[in-house]
């Protein structure tokens, strides 16, 4: 990361220095690699802050030490917890004036109304949905995603190239015009590509809406064809997911469609509805949603919660006769060779497949156990197979979202 100096010119001006995270030492900053390291370092916070004896998440300080904690009970990952924490905590305006320095508007210039904000995966980059939810998904983790400006301070911030004099009286994150560009990317087979009048792909379609989950704008886009082309992308045969039409199966996508599906459930269920729906929503008509689910809820005592829109046993048995390589880690299809990527995302489409489509975490904390209590059909031996539940918007454990979410930054 950039590890230049804020400035401060004595007007009450601070000029945020921004710098993502690149792939290695002296490497450019881009946002792949910077999603990549703040989700990691997330991960850390998460299992060295997480109390042993309780598996509740500790950010107090002052109960800590009121506690007493056992020495012998003590999570012998703490220190490297708090570190990672302490290093998010340093690095988060840098990376918020990182993001907002990536951004490029599209459509026509001169009619507001077609404006829409996209974003570069690095300066002089390229322009993909892939970059909107590289960005999305950090900001979400280190609480940037708010109606107002991430400041702690009534300072200015200078987020804009060059620009030292605006006051920043809302978050350029949650703009209209994100969401309006990331729609435009739906094709007409129902699916998203990297940007507008491109072929339909699994990658590109998770982060589209996963983006749209993150900004509750789901509403924005033609649902109905997203979910029949997902569907249409489990093969009837190897019972995994491929990426595009009339494309072989992959087990990446294990999760990159599993995933996508899975979001599109949860909100399908009502959880956007139920905590206020989109940024645009007037009372009357959030009232009205409110209604309608709990009368649709009444209708439909056997509502399982636990249902998803695909077979999670075919998608399962995929994972880990096909893609499984015998010697350890996961691999595309038999006869190609296993890699770190591939084992990622097909334990992350296992995880999909195996746990329920649940309200998102990220909407109701206090109401979510962290239990795994209501899981779908598992594929063979429960006590062997079964992973930990991946939080399908974050893709990181659920435990760790939580204490991400419970951090005061």
């Amino acid at each position: 990361t950039n590890k230049e100096r804020n400035k401060d010119s004595g007007d009450g001006t601070v000029t945020i220095i921004g710098g993502g995270f690149g792939g290695g030492p002296s490497q450019m900053p881009h946002c792949a690699p910077t999603y990549a390291a703040v989700l990691a370092l997330s991960i850390v916070t998460g299992i060295g802050l997480a109390d042993n004896s309780s598996g509740k998440v500790r950010n107090d300080e002052s109960e800590i030490s009121t506690n007493k904690i056992n020495q012998n009970n003590r999570n012998p990952y703490r220190e490297a917890g708090e570190l990672a924490l302490n290093l998010l905590s340093e690095k988060r305006l840098p990376l918020y004036a990182f993001f907002l320095s990536l951004r490029e508007r599209q459509g026509t210039h001169d009619d507001e109304e077609d404006e829409r904000i996209a974003f570069r995966m690095h300066h002089d980059g390229e322009i993909d949905v892939r970059a909107s939810y590289c960005i999305l998904a950090p900001c979400k983790l280190l609480g940037l995603i708010d109606e107002t400006a991430p400041t702690s301070s009534e300072k200015k911030i200078n987020h804009a190239k060059g620009d030292t004099s605006s006051i920043i009286s809302s978050n350029p994150l949650l703009a209209p015009s994100i969401a309006k560009h990331i729609s435009a990317c739906q094709t007409h087979e129902g699916g998203f590509g990297a940007e507008p009048h491109n072929e339909a792909h699994g990658g590109y379609t998770f982060c589209a809406l996963a983006s749209l989950r993150i900004l509750n704008a789901v509403e924005q886009i033609d649902v109905d064809n997203l979910r029949g082309w997902l569907a249409r992308r489990q093969m009837g045969y190897e019972g995994g997911f491929c990426g595009r039409t009339n494309k072989l199966v992959d087990g990446c996508y294990s999760f990159w469609q599993g995933g996508a599906m899975a979001v599109l459930d949860e909100w399908d269920r009502g959880a956007t509805e139920m905590k206020g729906g989109g940024s645009e929503m007037i009372e009357g008509e959030r009232e009205k949603k409110e209604e309608e689910y709990e009368e649709e809820l009444d209708e439909e005592e056997e509502w399982e919660r636990s249902e998803i829109s695909f077979d999670e046993i075919m998608l399962q048995r995929y994972i880990l006769l096909c893609a499984q390589d015998v010697n350890g880690g996961l691999r595309d299809k038999p006869s190609k060779p296993r890699d770190f990527y591939h084992t990622c995302y097909n334990l992350s489409g296992l995880s999909v497949a195996q746990h329920s489509s649940r309200l998102w975490l990220a909407d109701d904390i206090a109401n979510e156990s962290g239990d795994d209590s209501c899981l779908n059909r598992i594929f063979g031996d429960v006590t062997v197979n079964i992973v930990g539940r991946t939080d399908p918007v974050l893709n990181i454990r659920v435990e760790r979202v939580e204490v991400m979410l419970s951090q005061h930054f």
